[in-house]
């Protein structure tokens, strides 16, 4: 007997989880595929979105009609972080004489060196990877350094995923978005029914923006959003943040929104409006956490010392795929790597612009570019 154990978060299932397990079937003539939604994924510690019962119960509706493919309990059940070596060693002794894989997508692949006990896991299965847009992963680099590694190669689908996330699901939902092209009827309609990853005051917010700054707004939180686990933040901060630090962008200053804002003295008029969002945010769309309401207040002019929020946001909004200048690849690729060396570059670049344009160079700019400048060459 062949089984495929196809573990994840599943928060929430998209359609090309579905097509995962699909093309697993048919190119390992797998005779069960069995899907695992993990109660706390090792790399996602701290993410608060659905409920382990949500995404069990979404993955039940979304993986019903496949034939010969059950979803699992287990690690639910086990509760705690859930470490695939375990897993993949009850099915070991379940199934005794099955021929195990255990399927996950190329972004995975990067990281399986740093997993618990990734000898144990081979021992016990064999790996099956799948590509996805967007993440190519030169596979036969990557089984070179995997034998060097493990003294075995791992086995790939012909199958390449669309560039569809989980997190970009949430966030499209967070907004409002339609999501009928990212995830199973089935799955949207217990969204919808349970009124699941919903940001508190973000769709408020959304209305007070033009199409064209909705869809960068839109275009900022999906930059930001995929980094909220690397830096340990809220991921539903993070969208708040995005989706509300445009807010004020077309609001007067004498908009019943800003009632009681006193304008700072000395600004620019195109950083003005990160300090009336942010006075907007509080007082009108309810936003409390102070972290998500400093990072949109300077999430045009930057400042010294800046939080990891604030850092994400003021490059996300810099850096979204809509924008187009030139060296921006160059500082995308630094975005990824090392936020404050990227926002030492990204500073640095926004001042030359400004000087270029004999554009007014805000003090608060100028000061956290030296900031920035000197904490990288102490580091370097």
């Amino acid at each position: 007997m062949k089984i495929a154990i196809f573990g994840g978060s599943f928060d929430p299932v998209h359609a090309e989880h579905i097509n995962i397990v699909r093309a697993a079937q048919e190119s390992l003539a797998a005779d069960r595929v069995i899907v695992m939604p993990a109660y706390v994924a090792p790399h996602k510690q701290g993410r608060a979105n659905a409920s382990a019962q949500d995404r069990l119960n979404m993955a039940k509706r979304a993986f019903g009609g496949i034939k010969n493919c059950e979803v699992s309990a287990y690690e639910l059940n086990a509760g705690g972080t859930s470490y695939t070596y375990i897993t993949v060693g009850y099915f070991r002794k379940k199934y005794p004489d099955a021929e195990l894989f255990f399927l996950v997508g190329a972004d995975m692949l990067k990281d399986f060196y740093t997993w618990k006990q990734p000898e144990t896991i081979l021992e016990n299965c064999e790996l099956v990877v799948c590509n996805r847009e967007g993440d190519k992963v030169n596979f036969a680099m990557e089984q070179l350094r995997f034998f060097a590694r493990f003294k075995k190669k791992f086995r790939t689908l012909e199958y390449v995923g669309r560039n569809v996330s989980s997190t970009k699901a949430r966030v499209l939902c967070a907004f409002g978005e339609d999501l009928r092209p990212y995830l199973p009827d089935e799955v949207i309609e217990y969204i919808e029914a349970n009124e699941l990853y919903r940001v508190e005051g973000v769709k408020s917010a959304l209305k007070y923006l033009k199409p064209a700054r909705l869809k960068h707004t839109l275009r900022v939180a999906l930059t930001a959003a995929p980094l909220a686990p690397k830096y340990k933040l809220a991921e539903r901060d993070v969208i708040r943040a995005a989706a509300l630090h445009d807010v004020a962008k077309n609001m007067d200053l004498s908009a019943p929104e800003l009632a009681g804002f006193v304008p700072p003295e000395g600004v620019p008029e195109p950083v003005m409006h990160q300090f009336s969002g942010a006075y907007a945010a509080e007082h009108f769309f309810g936003v409390k956490e102070e972290e998500v309401l400093d990072a949109i207040r300077y999430h045009t002019s930057g400042k010294p010392n800046m939080s990891d929020l604030g850092k994400l946001l003021f490059l996300s909004d810099m850096l979204e795929p809509g924008r187009d200048f030139k060296g921006i690849e160059k500082l995308r690729k630094l975005f990824y790597l090392d936020l404050n060396e990227c926002m030492c570059a990204s500073l640095k670049r926004q001042i030359s612009y400004l000087k270029k344009q004999k554009g007014e160079i805000y003090p608060l700019t100028a000061a956290a570019y030296k900031y920035y400048k000197e904490l990288t060459n102490r580091r370097n």
